[in-house]
């Protein structure tokens, strides 16, 4: 049996490095686990992490998932949607791994009302991707991340 080839989900012209993408010779690349509910945007997001020079660790689609990924794969960081499959939170599985695990969450969502951005600051996230994102939106959310972090790469 042939392994496939991996499947790209938009055309994307060759990257160009970026400052941000330097990292120390003995540097492991960070790892981040993606929660998302919806299938094709979590492909498109991973291709898009994955193109920034992280390693995805791991995928969940619902809360309970999520917490049992991280501890699972304990990731550098976490991509969490707000609302989640199964009428899960976002917010609560963030709060629950950041309390547990001292794991934190970049939040991704197209709700930024003030009551959801209220609840969600109980996660202490490094910030929040607006969807839709784009791979110039992840990256600078990204760059901050590590920086916040002290991994280097903001």
């Amino acid at each position: 049996m042939h392994a496939l080839p991996k499947l790209r989900l938009v055309h994307s012209r060759p990257k160009v490095p970026q400052p941000s993408d330097r990292q120390e010779p003995d540097a492991q690349p960070v790892r981040i686990l993606i929660v998302e509910d919806e299938a094709i945007p979590a492909m498109l997001l991973e291709e898009m992490v994955e193109d920034l020079g992280f390693i995805v660790c791991g995928k969940a689609v619902s809360g309970p998932g999520a917490v049992m990924a991280a501890e699972d794969y304990r990731p550098d960081l976490i991509l969490m949607d707000i609302r989640l499959a199964q009428g899960t939170d976002g917010i609560e599985a963030a709060i629950e791994i950041r309390q547990r695990l001292d794991i934190p969450s970049l939040f991704m969502s197209a709700f930024s009302d003030k009551a959801t951005m209220a609840r969600a600051q109980a996660a202490q996230p490094l910030g929040l991707v607006a969807k839709p994102y784009d791979e110039t939106r992840l990256r600078l959310a990204l760059d901050a991340a590590m920086k916040d972090l002290g991994l280097g790469r903001g």
